[in-house]
């Protein structure tokens, strides 16, 4: 965390909080029809709750005046000292929606596996949510303004419906169990908005990733072996590991451990680390691919730069329409079920699925990297024509 400047504070633009190194105080900037709003606010944690008193706007509040009261403020919490008939033990109930889920957003960014999701995240709570119930009170929020909320896009886009009631309701589960909100969540679905709403599958069915046959697999992997591009090349190994898009786009030299990929955590969308076999053919790839490379610490890149999250998805669009990226595992998945013979929990855990109950996974420490090694050798001997069946 860096000290806020005048320079920077004059200057930024982008809505968002920004903090001060060490003392409480935050800019805060926002929208405004003649441009962005920014203000001064300290937020403080004592006793498991939260204080959050404003400053002033900037630049009727400079930064140093803002950070002089700031510490004032903070010295007169830290002793108990009543506050505009405000004491340290109390909940502040004024906070709205919008800062409450900004703040949480912000606070539980790292559990998302990209940023990506993290960026989805922001969009659906700004075009759907914020406009409606953002100003509001988080003990104000009722049942109507959620239904204001999702009847609109229920019918017409009801997997995105259905992910923004997610999501307004983990906020307000939070700020429940933070004390700032005392009534029930009027976006729980179980034993409440499912008596309002028509369910999701009965509405729309849900699209899966289109996949390829398993049988097709070998014909489109041959193709790509013609193709020289780093798109191409990149695919290939993602059809080879049965991984996702991201972690093949952002797979790095040293996450390759000679026989085995070593993804970690923190690019996983289980948070945790995952080690992939490579196969032989999967290992003559990256050392095709590492001896035309310069430095590159991307495994694949170009240039320098590394490829797009639709790189691969364009690619195959062009030489098999209709098809998705993820939808070579599921192709996997199918095969390894019906002509592999391994066990379903070595397959699962192929896929980086955490499967099982928590018992079942406390007891079942190893991740079966044997057993999946064989079981990626006889997919890549089949994806590349070279199984004996």
């Amino acid at each position: 965390m860096k000290k806020l400047t005048h320079q920077f504070v004059s200057n930024v633009k982008k809505p968002g909080r920004y903090f001060d190194q060490g003392n409480n105080l935050h800019l805060l900037v926002r929208k405004g029809k003649s441009g962005p709003k920014k203000y001064f606010n300290v937020r403080a944690t004592l006793n498991g709750r939260r204080i959050d008193r404003s400053l002033g706007t900037f630049p009727e509040v400079p930064l140093s005046e803002a950070r002089k009261l700031a510490t004032e403020l903070m010295a007169k919490i830290n002793s108990g000292e009543p506050i505009d008939g405000y004491r340290p033990d109390e909940l502040d109930k004024s906070t709205t929606f919008i800062d409450f889920a900004s703040d949480w957003i912000e606070l539980n960014k790292g559990q998302w596996s990209s940023r990506k999701h993290y960026r989805q995240w922001i969009s659906t709570m700004e075009q759907y949510v914020y406009p409606i119930i953002g100003g509001k009170k988080l003990d104000d929020i009722c049942t109507d303004d959620v239904m204001r909320i999702l009847k609109p896009i229920w019918t017409k886009k009801t997997e995105t419906a259905s992910r923004v009631r997610e999501r307004i309701e983990r906020v307000l589960n939070a700020a429940i169990a933070g004390g700032l909100r005392q009534d029930r969540n009027p976006a729980s679905w179980k034993g409440h908005l499912q008596f309002l709403l028509p369910p999701p599958s009965k509405v729309k069915a849900i699209k899966h990733h289109a996949s390829v046959p398993f049988a097709e697999v070998p014909r489109l992997y041959a193709k790509l072996r013609t193709n020289s591009a780093m798109s191409a090349i990149s695919l290939r190994f993602l059809i080879l590991t049965a991984a996702r898009t991201g972690e093949v786009i952002g797979c790095r030299w040293d996450e390759i451990q000679h026989d085995t990929w070593v993804i970690p955590p923190e690019r996983m969308k289980s948070r945790r680390t995952h080690r992939v076999p490579l196969s032989s053919t999967a290992r003559d790839l990256l050392h095709e691919l590492q001896a035309s490379q310069e430095t590159d610490e991307l495994v694949f890149s170009s240039g320098g730069r590394g490829l797009s999250n639709m790189a691969m998805l364009q690619l195959l669009r062009r030489i098999e329409a209709g098809k998705t990226v993820h939808g070579f595992r599921s192709s996997f998945r199918i095969w390894a079920a019906e002509k592999s013979g391994c066990s379903s929990d070595a397959a699962e855990l192929a896929l980086a699925h955490v499967s099982g109950s928590v018992i079942e996974r406390t007891y079942m420490r190893s991740d079966l990297l044997d057993l999946r090694r064989e079981l990626m050798e006889a997919w890549a001997n089949y994806v590349t024509g070279q199984a004996n069946d």
